[in-house]
């Protein structure tokens, strides 16, 4: 087997003034592509790059100087998806195939979406042939792992820190092909991943923006929402879905004139989020006087 170069795991960058319990996790912004991985696809480096969240982590560069943390990857997700179980792999695209047990055949997988995909965008496949079975476990080990470690490190440290924190799992999205507009969508995996407060919050606070927000249709929440989500242990986990066409360039893959804009917005969704962890604490800590 040809072996690839180490990609660069995880980026965390910390606040750089006093903390705040937020983490924006934006694990679909990676960029990166290792020139092994370059040759072994039939894709053009352009059709690889559309599968992108193409500056989602810029939108939301200014989260450390406002004290939260930023957390996203240099690797891009057609290489290792870390929105995904680590079980969810497809069978049949390695040699030898995997043993179906363990895994999990989620419709993702069945769609050729699973933590290794076997297709970009529109159901195009990503490779000419099967991948050895090695790359499952040299992946998950340089991808998958270190980003669900990093993840779960920052949120039980603020989480003993402050008692409450919040994760905002950053996307971009195409256009919907409904006929009504829509600019974001904000997934809690209907009402299971956050406290309804948190999510009429971020609602109210983009509609008073003037844009077209839609509730967990057709993006409820993905794996990193739904698994790290427990807002009874004091975990509130939210997915934002942006509309590329927003902030991005279809034609260059270049920031467009409305980036700008929408970065000064979602830093203005960053302190209405930490004004909201600081409501909790202020709540919480009244609580325990009485």
């Amino acid at each position: 087997m040809t072996t690839l170069s180490p990609y660069p795991a995880v980026i965390i960058k910390k606040p750089q003034k006093t903390a705040v319990p937020i983490v924006v996790s934006s694990p679909h912004s990676g960029e990166k592509y290792c020139p092994d991985f370059l040759e072994a696809t039939r894709l053009s480096l352009r059709e690889l790059q559309q599968t992108e969240d193409r500056f989602v982590d810029r939108l939301f560069e200014y989260a450390p100087e406002m004290g939260g943390t930023l957390l996203t990857t240099e690797f891009p997700r057609v290489w290792c998806d870390v929105n995904r179980d680590c079980r969810e792999l497809d069978p049949g695209m390695f040699r030898p195939a995997l043993s179906n047990e363990g895994l999990v055949q989620s419709a993702k997988v069945r769609a050729g979406f699973g933590v290794i995909p076997r297709c970009a965008s529109q159901g195009r496949p990503i490779y000419t042939h099967c991948l050895p079975l090695e790359e499952v476990q040299r992946r998950l080990q340089l991808g998958w792992l270190p980003y669900h470690e990093a993840l779960t490190k920052l949120l039980d440290g603020l989480r003993k820190q402050f008692g409450t924190v919040i994760l905002l799992e950053a996307h971009s999205m195409p256009r919907l092909p409904q006929a009504r507009a829509c600019d974001m969508v904000v997934g809690d995996v209907h009402g299971k991943s956050c406290a309804p407060d948190l999510t009429e919050t971020v609602e109210h606070y983009l509609l008073q923006l003037g844009y077209e927000v839609r509730r967990n249709v057709p993006y409820s929440g993905g794996y990193i929402t739904s698994h790290y989500g427990h807002p009874a242990e004091g975990i509130h986990a939210l997915q934002l879905e942006i509309c590329r066409s927003r902030y991005l360039n279809a034609a260059t893959l270049q920031p467009s004139r409305g980036f700008q804009q929408v970065q000064s917005d979602m830093a203005g969704l960053l302190d209405t989020l930490a004004n909201f962890a600081e409501d909790r604490l202020y709540a919480r800590q009244a609580q325990e006087i009485s």
